[in-house]
């Protein structure tokens, strides 16, 4: 789970509770490269094992049926908001273009906005059909997310055509985003940049960045107010609600791809990346996992210096790639995430796997390092923590025995300069398994050296962890005030319906107040949908239930720290 952008200056912590990491696969039979990563052993398993969900997506597509068990959600009737327009989708029993997952979330700060204007991207399974929408889709509010509208998918390099991945027939000449979105803000010049997985029209892969600005403009596509005119009115179903007096919306350039493969990268496939702002310098980091045909994956930064404050945004200002970990032989590392500190060090974090002999997996652990040359070497690699793995929780529907443990990094920029990591560990050590028990906890990790040493980890959630507990996300407000929130299963003993949770620290990382409870009601991740993993769908405590899909819902938390502080 992975909410980004900026960090927030209100007292408020703002979250998306989500349908998170989705989106399933595409078979391209025509494509070398996407044959050789599909077939291909990494550590002696197989790609799927290790691919985000965008690259799910892109190396095999769509997948129906998918977890078959009914489920059902309260359409927006609580106290959140809905962000993507459910009532786009279609009417059940139908499976196709129905989950919207993998959320981030980027707040305006600036005079004029002040939290009133946010941008939401999400995987979109509507791409598998419609490349007019794309698999990178996104959302707006102007009220501070009272209330969303659905703006469809980021434009394509290549209009005016159909369906961008199929697993029937060529697709050359066709470009395609591949979700994993990433969204962020840049205060000063109120730009927005959303990065995703990206096909070129010539069939080889990269990472595409677009820029978003709210203007005075007519619409780039047909929008639709995210609401629930549908749940009594099935005639609505697919039917867009275009928004009324709407003085102001996203607007989106093309697509900016930041690498150009060569005659040596084409084959390649660059997955799980994470897109970074520099609020005083506009400068833009993207950090990715590179998976190569014969079984490398190191760690790479693309840089785009100053690229926010830039008249112009192209190719040609983007920079790299720089390693951040070369390949190693006995180790996978994936999601990685990078910030930059008060005094400029780019620091970058990420979660490491390591196999004895190559093939057997006997340590986990989420690691970093950082550059004090902006990004171009790396220096200082060393372990945050050691975790354990946790099983997927039910209804994740991945089939993996453990569920990816990607961390979430943030700096104090207002008052402590530390740098936060927050991330899981499970009940089961890694050399115990798999099976994997489905419980874990949370956890923050902090750095008050600027990133060249780290306290001992402190438990975040307040529970015993019997249950999942998974994606926790770290954010600190104006005041030094650090805000964790996370997926948590608490609340039901089977380990079925999720709520998301959140608390804060007002001591700098040192202890934190009681947990909260921020979700009006319990989600289910046994839904009708195409894509996988496919969660979170929010389901009613109604006798009559309806079957459901994975929808974005937004909140802003709240009663946190209410109570005594606790270890």
């Amino acid at each position: 789970m992975h909410p980004s952008g900026t960090r927030l200056t209100k007292l408020n912590f703002v979250l998306i509770i989500v349908s998170l990491l989705a989106v399933a696969q595409i078979a391209y039979a025509q494509v070398p490269s996407l044959n050789d990563i599909q077939v291909g052993l990494y550590k002696g398993q197989p790609v799927d094992e290790f691919l985000s969900a965008g690259g799910f997506a892109a190396v095999d597509g769509p997948a129906e049926p998918n977890n078959p068990q009914p489920g059902y959600h309260d359409n927006g009737r609580g106290g959140n908001s809905i962000v993507n327009d459910p009532c786009l989708d279609p009417p059940p029993p139908q499976r196709q273009h129905t989950v919207q997952s993998e959320t981030e979330i980027a707040v305006l700060n600036t005079s004029g906005s002040m939290g009133k204007k946010i941008v939401v991207g999400y995987n979109d399974s509507y791409g598998f059909y419609d490349n007019t929408q794309g698999l990178s889709g996104y959302s707006y509010s102007v009220d501070g997310g009272n209330t969303f509208i659905d703006g469809g998918g980021l434009p394509p390099g290549v209009p005016n055509h159909g369906a961008c991945a199929s697993s029937i027939g060529p697709t050359m000449g066709h470009d395609c985003y591949f979700g994993d979105p990433v969204v962020v803000v840049h205060n000063d010049t109120q730009r927005f940049f959303y990065s995703s997985i990206y096909k070129l029209p010539n069939d080889t892969f990269s990472i595409s960045v677009n820029r978003g600005t709210f203007q005075s403009a007519p619409p780039e596509s047909i929008e639709s107010v995210a609401n629930t005119r549908c749940l009594n009115d099935p005639t609505q179903y697919q039917v867009p609600d275009p928004p009324q007096q709407i003085n102001e919306r996203i607007i989106w350039e093309r697509p900016v791809v930041i690498l150009q493969p060569t005659t040596l990268t084409q084959n390649d496939f660059l997955d799980k990346e994470w897109l970074y702002v520099d609020q005083a310098s506009g400068t833009l980091y993207v950090t990715y996992t590179r998976f190569t045909p014969d079984g490398q994956t190191p760690l790479e930064l693309m840089r785009c210096l100053r690229c926010a404050r830039l008249a112009t945004f192209t190719t040609g200002n983007w920079d790299g790639p720089y390693t951040i970990v070369p390949n190693e032989l006995d180790a996978f590392n994936q999601a990685t995430m990078p910030i930059t500190t008060p005094t400029k060090r780019v620091v970058v974090t990420w979660f490491s796997r390591h196999f004895a002999g190559g093939i057997v997996e006997d340590r986990q652990a989420i690691q970093e390092a950082y550059s004090d040359t902006d990004g171009t070497t790396f220096t200082g690699r060393q372990d945050v923590a050691i975790v354990n793995p946790q099983g997927e929780p039910p209804g994740y529907n991945r089939g993996r025995s453990s569920i990816l443990n990607a961390p979430y990094i943030n700096p104090d920029n207002f008052v402590s300069g530390n740098v936060y990591i927050t991330y899981f560990s499970g009940k089961t050590p890694v050399t115990k398994g798999p099976p994997f028990a489905r419980a874990g906890d949370v956890f923050m990790s902090t750095s008050r050296t600027n990133a060249t040493s780290w306290d001992s980890p402190v438990k975040i959630n307040d529970d015993p962890g019997t249950t999942s507990h998974v994606f926790p996300s770290v954010q600190v407000n104006k005041n030094g005030y650090v805000y964790a929130g996370w997926l948590d299963r608490r609340n039901d003993l089977s380990n079925i319906l999720t709520d998301a949770w959140a608390n804060v620290s007002k001591d700098n990382g040192t202890t934190f107040g009681p947990d909260r409870e921020q979700t009006d009601v319990a989600t289910s991740w046994f839904v009708r949908a195409d894509a996988r993993p496919n969660f979170g769908d929010f389901p009613p405590p109604a006798p009559a239930p309806r079957a459901a899909t994975p929808d974005t819902i937004f909140t802003i938390a709240n009663g946190l720290g209410v109570g005594t502080l606790s270890k």
